[in-house]
């Protein structure tokens, strides 16, 4: 009698830690911190900009009428992703920069007259957007000058650049010039609010020029953006485990324990 006792004991044991086993496992939806990834597009004229293989010095003689559409987007056919042929601006990605550390070393000669983001792509419609454009109006004391412009993204002024952008030409202060930057953030972008950094450098001196940000254009801040790896409805996942054939549970445990004790009590009685 006393080893049927332990027995139900222990099997009443096993039988509780198998149910506690048996409650819904949710999963985890941290995720380790990704590397940022980003995709941009570049425009101009309305059209997918190509840049011109070189760039004459600026200038501030009159402009021979082709020259004004030696840049146009109908030269040659688009191409996406566009930068610099020879990649030489491209130093300035990854960089992480703040507010003080911008020095600009012209003085009047260059500046940045207005810009205006567009967003886009709001796959799960929680209000956090995947994709947008910043279009900008920039404009110089000169009467042509190459430029190229680093856009950063980033939060309590502290910024990261994601894209450089090929070089174009600026138009003293033509207010058709505008060029614009599309990117698509593709991971390491958590749903949040960022500002954006622009700055402009002239591409004869490789010398920062101007920049915009979000202290000096309110467009530029609190622009709710996470990358497309989180433009998904993530939902916690239930695991229930099932077990046939040979495996005991509670209930028949205890029932087929209170037969064998009937049973050993009529024997003891006849």
């Amino acid at each position: 009698m006393k080893n049927l006792v332990l027995a139900l004991t222990a099997y009443s044991a096993i039988a509780t830690l198998q149910l506690a086993l048996l409650s819904p496992a949710h999963a985890n939806s941290d995720s380790k911190s990704e590397d940022k990834h980003v995709t941009s597009n570049e425009f101009r004229y309305d059209k997918p900009f190509v840049a011109s293989k070189s760039l004459l010095p600026k200038t501030t003689g009159e402009l021979p009428s082709d020259s004004l559409i030696e840049q146009s987007a109908d030269s040659t056919v688009a191409q996406q992703n566009t930068v610099s042929e020879t990649n030489k601006h491209q130093q300035h990605l990854g960089v992480n920069k703040s507010s003080s550390d911008i020095v600009v070393s012209s003085v009047n000669e260059f500046w940045i007259y207005e810009s205006w983001v567009t967003l886009e792509q709001d796959i799960d419609y929680d209000g956090y957007h995947s994709t947008f454009s910043i279009e900008f109006d920039a404009d110089t004391i000169f009467t042509r000058a190459p430029v190229y412009a680093v856009l950063y993204l980033g939060k309590e002024g502290v910024y990261d650049a994601i894209h450089v952008s090929s070089e174009f030409y600026i138009y003293s202060e033509d207010s058709t010039d505008t060029f614009t930057i599309e990117s698509s953030l593709v991971s390491g972008f958590p749903p949040s609010e960022y500002d954006i950094l622009l700055e402009l450098y002239d591409a004869d001196t490789e010398e920062l020029v101007a920049f915009t940000d979000a202290y000096d254009d309110s467009a530029l801040a609190y622009l709710p953006l996470e990358s497309e790896n989180n433009e998904y409805i993530v939902e916690d996942t239930v695991v229930i485990v099932e077990e046939h054939g040979g495996a005991w549970s509670l209930l028949p445990l205890f029932l087929l324990g209170g037969i064998v004790l009937v049973r050993h009590s009529r024997q003891r009685n006849i």
